[in-house]
């Protein structure tokens, strides 16, 4: 029988809308919209989940990434980018007045290379944005760590798709000199937009907190002290962003077992790959990410949806961000080093699908996926 799978729910649940709902009437009662005591819990929250001394919130996880890199003193120097991350990356840090330069991917763990690291560093370069891809840490951290370390490189975890993503039981958010986390509503925690970012660095979280609120030192005050922006969440944003981590833990375990039933039923089938979590790593599972022939892959999309009616999510990511037309148009923001073929990156995005997986998704939903995805590759044989 025919179903309709979207991509994506929402579940909200009676208690839950409640909960919401005393606290909008809470906000309201306050006469504070924004930057009040709901953010101010929300950061406390979440700081605990992550296990970092500071957590700041900000409007989006675009910001949750400029921030910092302001905040570290970017402008004029270059950072190293992975090619397969969704462009905030990179504009973040242009945008930060850094110059990127891309780098290519492991194909086995999607992470940047640590080889590639050492092979894009200029005599400028002051950091690298390692991405969690699907909620996949790198199980090369050490390297990437090592190499970083002996080359004076900063750290700055894209953990936009980690929420409560571990290696070697130490949460994304904690490996860097600080992290970036989105609450777009694809996301792991969805607030509809919000960032957050984290650190143990106490002289950073100031910078931080200046910076988010247009350069204010103090916030009551209207004396600015450095070149900062609009960058503050609003009260409702973080009431959302409370009622998300309070059940965070929940939602990891129903993404855990959704993953492990397409496991389950996806393993061993002919032309099909599934991507590996090595055993010191625990994903979020922001996706599922599976790997067919590129010939092929836009074909199942299209008769996923037509035949089935199962809406395939987004790779990540399918177009590679130094392909991107705003980058041909200002090439003097990027600096080329090193092979700019990007084989593994090509490689990964032309072969990759996601499957639908998000709380409240069915078990029946699942089986009716996957055994759609047989059936489509065993046709296409």
């Amino acid at each position: 029988m025919r179903k309709k799978i979207p991509l994506l729910r929402l579940p909200y649940t009676k208690n839950e809308r409640s909960y919401i709902s005393r606290g909008l009437q809470e906000i309201l009662n306050s006469g504070f919209l924004t930057m009040s005591k709901k953010v101010t819990h929300f950061e406390e929250l979440f700081a605990k989940f992550i296990g970092t001394k500071f957590a700041v919130a900000v409007n989006s996880g675009t910001s949750a990434l400029e921030i910092p890199l302001r905040a570290l003193g970017v402008k004029g120097k270059s950072i190293i980018i992975p090619t397969n991350t969704f462009m905030a990356t990179p504009l973040a840090a242009l945008h930060a007045g850094a110059k990127v330069v891309f780098a290519d991917i492991s194909s086995e763990t999607l992470s940047i290379d640590p080889k590639e690291i050492e092979k894009r560093i200029t005599n400028n370069t002051v950091g690298v944005i390692p991405v969690h891809i699907g909620g996949i840490i790198s199980p090369q951290w050490r390297e990437i760590e090592k190499i970083c370390k002996s080359n004076n490189l900063f750290i700055l975890e894209d953990a936009a798709h980690a929420h409560g993503s571990e290696i070697n039981n130490k949460k994304a958010g904690t490996l860097g000199i600080a992290a970036s986390f989105s609450f777009y509503p694809t996301k792991i925690l969805n607030t509809g937009e919000g960032g957050m970012i984290t650190t143990n660095d106490k002289s950073l979280y100031k910078k931080f907190i200046t910076l988010r609120d247009h350069g204010k030192e103090n916030p009551k005050k209207n004396i600015h002290t450095d070149l900062g922006y609009n960058w503050r969440m609003a009260e409702i944003t973080a009431l959302f962003g409370i009622q998300q981590v309070k059940k965070v833990n929940k939602i990891l375990y129903e993404r855990k077992k959704q993953a492990d039933l397409y496991n389950k039923i996806l393993i061993n089938t002919p032309n099909l790959k599934l991507q590996e979590v090595p055993k010191q790593l625990k994903s979020s599972y922001y996706k599922y990410i599976v790997f067919v022939n590129k010939s092929i892959r836009d074909k199942i999309k299209t008769k996923m949806l037509k035949n089935f009616g199962i809406t395939l999510p987004g790779e990540v990511y399918n177009t590679l961000c130094h392909s991107q037309p705003v980058l041909k148009k200002n090439k003097n923001l990027l600096i080329k080093k090193g092979d700019q073929s990007f084989k593994n990156a090509k490689k990964i995005s032309s072969e990759q699908l996601c499957l639908p997986l998000y709380p409240g998704l069915k078990d029946v939903e699942i089986k009716y996926v996957a055994h759609c995805l047989k059936k489509l590759l065993n046709d296409f044989a």
